[in-house]
């Protein structure tokens, strides 16, 4: 190094001339007349002599030097800070950073600079550079003197100090702008990710070469479940290939579109450059039967090479509506579908104003406007709206905003060109503390639906006759409640013929009617029975029957009373059956309840069922219920060596097993991605433990078989029981979760219970 730099001191008898290499330091010669040279990182630089404390604070700078001049104009923050922490220099710019004057710095530890949680950790950082030349070239979260925090980078080097010490030189950028547009780019980002896993259409995207690089929730489902090794719909497969596989398949074309080469030249079209995109409909054969879908393709503007969207919504209860129609009615209605266009979000601004922070590019084909125009003008989308609409709109919004309630209308817009078209609008405000001042939505054409609700309108006007007396079953009672007669659909409905029928009460026990709860139905609560003893008619009951040859039976009932000299005379109870209705409906009641994945009540399920438990530990003496937090040990090992789908394996395993170890009345929840809550009514914590170590064990020698391999998987334990002495379910969920880190700690796989004055023996 000695010989890489040139000598500064020409004094004769200077051994150094000029400078000494010491511990990776140069330092001045005590016989050198002007500056010293310093080497940092293989580099040998200009010391810039800053002035000490006395000068700087004195503000003498009648022997300042060119480089004196040059830091302290310097646009960016400079300072000095010697070996025990403390400021010997600062230029303004590095005041003007922080807030502070140089007299309020020189002299003061650095630590002030940082929250006090910090102190100890920037002194430790300082140090390590000094004496170790351990890097400190790093972003920084700072205090200003007005309590604001910034993000600064600093870069460091050693210069030597006057005591023979090594100082440090810092220079300081503030880089809190930057750092606030890249938590904004993230933030949009991440909406658009949420957005896109929202919606029920199955996206992806494609590169110009047609491989499939990103794919939506919706659509990685769907793959799973159809056979995505086959079907290659995944990422990392090529969608022109799957068109191109399916053009060579033996396959009739269907009449009504769905021709894969078509599909896949009008692809390649999108994929060049050459069209904007198009839209096809097409069949698909799944293992559940043949569904049909809309496709829509699309380039991304301005994506560098190429991208192109692929949206695809399953419309085959729209192709079969329409083949009824057809067969049936003959209504020659064009019933193709429109994916929802535009997906938005809506914020209450501090201004009091109201604007969109966010919409999607489909609003140019529903409202023929461009994003751009509906985030700058908050009225755009108003002035499309019919007048004779716009009040009821209006008012809906306002209900909305007062109640923080969900949105959702349906009105017309009236186009540039003319035409009208029928638009649903849904927002739903975010959670939180105000959940009004934001809102995300989404924008449907309902065109085709309202047109077919006209055709279906007009429909019913002109067959209410046939309906009333055919469609639905109807049968008569006389003043006992005894069955007198009942016409044809009323016998093909219940499965029984009029000679079954007649003489029995419509509340004959062996058909065990039941309410919509599942609870048996009282003689006297039967909507026929109701209509006779109070002469009012009785409309829209649920009711089940065990029919024979039929099993459980839901019926929609209305009874109505026939007064003749002012008194009931008989009754007659039309009904039609709604059992796919009612099976749907609990269907969507579970799914509401329940994860996905595993088939474990969701988080929702779990903190209702913890209300409840908490409420009878609170009511009754000597009740108890204990508490399990369960996790996976080291589950994103699992993820990261085998694949997410090995990920999911190994949850609905364990979620299996749980419920095998558990009674038919605990509560098995997924409460988080690899987290589960045992919920453990009249249960002590000798039982809980007990069981807890036997899941343990369990998950520990069984390991799941996934692709012919054996993934074992641990999980760590908390045990807690819900106290009297709780404030609420969340202190309950503490203590677990307090014993479920303990076992993590310990060295995972094991069980550990809450603190023993938390807990209460049986």
């Amino acid at each position: 190094m000695a010989q890489a730099m040139a000598p500064i001191c020409n004094a004769a008898d200077c051994p150094t001339q000029g400078w000494l290499a010491r511990d990776g330091l140069v330092q001045r010669c005590p016989k050198a007349a002007g500056a010293t040279r310093v080497a940092h990182s293989g580099r040998v630089q200009r010391n810039v002599n800053l002035p000490d404390a006395r000068t700087a604070a004195s503000g003498a700078l009648a022997t300042a030097t060119p480089i004196d001049l040059l830091i302290q104009h310097a646009p960016v923050g400079i300072a000095l800070i010697d070996a025990d922490g403390l400021f010997k220099s600062v230029n303004p710019a590095y005041c003007a950073i922080y807030g502070y004057g140089a007299t309020e710095l020189l002299g003061s530890s650095v630590t002030r600079l940082l929250p006090a949680a910090q102190h100890d950790a920037l002194l430790a950082r300082h140090r390590a550079f000094l004496q170790d030349n351990q890097p400190l070239d790093v972003e920084w979260e700072v205090l200003r003197r007005d309590g604001r925090m910034l993000t600064v980078l600093g870069q460091s080097v050693r210069v030597p100090g006057p005591d023979g010490r090594p100082n440090r030189l810092v220079c300081v950028v503030d880089i809190s702008q930057r750092k606030q547009a890249e938590c904004a780019l993230q933030s949009s980002q991440q909406f658009l990710h949420s957005v896109l896993d929202g919606l029920t259409a199955h996206v992806c995207v494609l590169d110009a070469q047609g491989n499939i690089i990103a794919v939506n929730r919706a659509w990685r489902a769907f793959a799973l479940a159809n056979g995505a090794a086959g079907g290659a719909v995944l990422p990392s497969y090529n969608y022109l290939s799957v068109c191109d596989n399916a053009a060579a398949a033996p396959t009739p074309t269907d009449a009504t579109g769905g021709d894969p080469a078509t599909f896949a030249a009008q692809l390649r079209e999108v994929l060049a450059g050459r069209s904007a995109g198009f839209q096809a409909e097409y069949p698909c054969d799944t293992p559940a039967g043949q569904l049909w879908f809309l496709g829509r393709v699309s380039p991304i503007a301005g994506s560098q090479p190429l991208q192109a969207v692929v949206a695809h919504d399953n419309v085959t209860a729209l192709k079969q509506a329409q083949d009824t129609l057809r067969q049936s009615q003959a209504l020659m209605l064009d019933m193709a579908a429109s994916i929802p266009g535009a997906v938005f979000r809506l914020r209450h601004a501090r201004d009091g104003r109201w604007h969109f922070t966010y919409v999607s590019p489909g609003i140019d084909d529903l409202f023929a406007l461009t994003p751009a125009q509906v985030c700058g003008d908050i009225r755009a989308l108003g002035t499309r709206i019919l007048p004779e609409d716009l009040p009821a709109h209006d008012a809906a919004i306002r209900n909305a905003v007062a109640t923080g309630s969900a949105f959702e209308q349906e009105y017309r817009i009236r186009l540039p060109d003319g035409s009208l078209k029928w638009v649903h609008c849904k927002a739903v405000p975010k959670p939180g503390a105000n959940p009004v001042d934001e809102w995300t939505g989404m924008l449907t054409d309902v065109s085709g639906r309202k047109q077919m609700e006209s055709v279906i309108k007009a429909s019913e006007e002109r067959y209410r006759t046939l309906f009333e007396t055919v469609a639905q079953g109807v049968v008569y009672q006389d003043a006992q409640g005894r069955i007198t007669s009942a016409n044809p659909a009323a016998q093909r409905i219940l499965g029984l013929t009029l000679a079954q029928l007649q003489g029995h009460h419509a509340i004959d026990p062996s058909w065990q009617a039941l309410h919509e709860d599942g609870q048996p139905m009282a003689a006297d609560a039967h909507p026929a029975t109701q209509a006779l003893h109070t002469g009012m008619p009785v409309s829209n009951v649920v009711m089940g029957l065990n029919l024979p040859g039929r099993g459980r039976t839901w019926l929609l009932v209305n009874a109505m009373p026939l007064q003749r000299n002012g008194r009931v005379d008989e009754v007659y109870a039309s009904f039609e059956d709604i059992t796919e209705r009612v099976l749907l409906s609990q269907e969507l009641k579970l799914q509401a309840s329940t994860d996905f994945l595993t088939g474990a009540a969701n988080r929702r399920s779990l903190m209702q069922r913890l209300g409840l438990e908490f409420d009878r530990v609170q009511r009754l003496s000597g009740y108890g219920c204990a508490v399990l937090a369960v996790d996976l040990d080291l589950f994103k090992q699992v993820n990261d060596t085998w694949g997410h789908a090995a990920g999911d394996a190994v949850l609905q395993h364990a979620a299996a097993l749980m419920r095998q170890v558990t009674r038919q009345h605990d509560l098995v929840a997924r409460s988080g991605g690899e987290e589960f809550t045992l919920v453990l009514p009249d249960t002590g914590v000798d039982d809980a433990q007990a069981l807890a170590e036997r899941l343990r064990d369990w998950l520990q020698t069984q390991p799941v078989q996934h692709q012919g391999r054996p993934l074992m998987v641990t999980v760590s334990i908390g045990v807690g029981l819900i106290e009297p002495a709780d404030a609420n379910v969340d202190a309950v969920l503490a203590r677990a979760d307090n014993a479920l880190y303990q076992a993590k700690s310990a060295g995972r796989n094991r069980v550990c219970l809450a603190p023993a004055a938390a807990l209460r023996a049986d």
